[in-house]
């Protein structure tokens, strides 16, 4: 007697059609492994971009710097805040010239109105508050806090002038 399988029916009657081989296991591993390896590529360019947009700085504490600098006669941070060029440029190149002109200055203090981003430069427009001789000063200021290798620093001043034109917006 010879025994044999019966072909199960398909659904019109004939017989049913050879199902394809499964892929083996090993072949899900290697894709899923290389597709974790992708996906961590991925991850790790996404903190270096991550990195590099956070660590820019903000040109906004280096305004706050360089006025804490003024406050307290701290020539360290003025240097550190300020460009070489601004320094001298305004006579200041020397700690012995910074703390002799901050020290006749008291109750330095200011209020950013604006801000203007333009290529590499962030312009503020502030009001700042002085005594001198007893004397209280206000004087609208126009900051430009300038980026180089990567950090933010003070690279000139100029007082505003009310009645004159505005040449950053014109």
């Amino acid at each position: 007697m010879n025994y044999s399988f019966a072909t199960q029916p398909g659904p019109v009657g004939g017989p049913r059609p050879a199902v394809k081989p499964r892929r083996p296991m090993w072949h899900w591993l290697v894709l899923g492994g290389m597709a974790l390896i992708a996906l961590l590529v991925a991850a790790v360019i996404a903190v270096v971009i991550l990195w590099q947009i956070l660590g820019r700085g903000n040109p906004e504490t280096t305004l706050d710097d360089f006025y804490t600098s003024m406050q307290n006669s701290d020539c360290e941070l003025f240097q550190e805040s300020t460009t070489e060029e601004y320094r001298d440029a305004i006579g200041w190149g020397s700690c012995s010239d910074f703390e002799a002109a901050t020290a006749q200055a008291e109750g330095i203090d200011y209020e950013v109105n604006d801000r203007i981003n333009r290529q590499g430069y962030a312009i503020f427009h502030v009001t700042e508050s002085y005594t001198i001789e007893g004397t209280t000063e206000d004087v609208e200021l126009r900051f430009w806090v300038r980026r180089i290798d990567g950090q933010w620093d003070l690279d000139g001043v100029e007082v505003i002038d009310p009645s004159g034109p505005d040449p950053i917006s014109s």
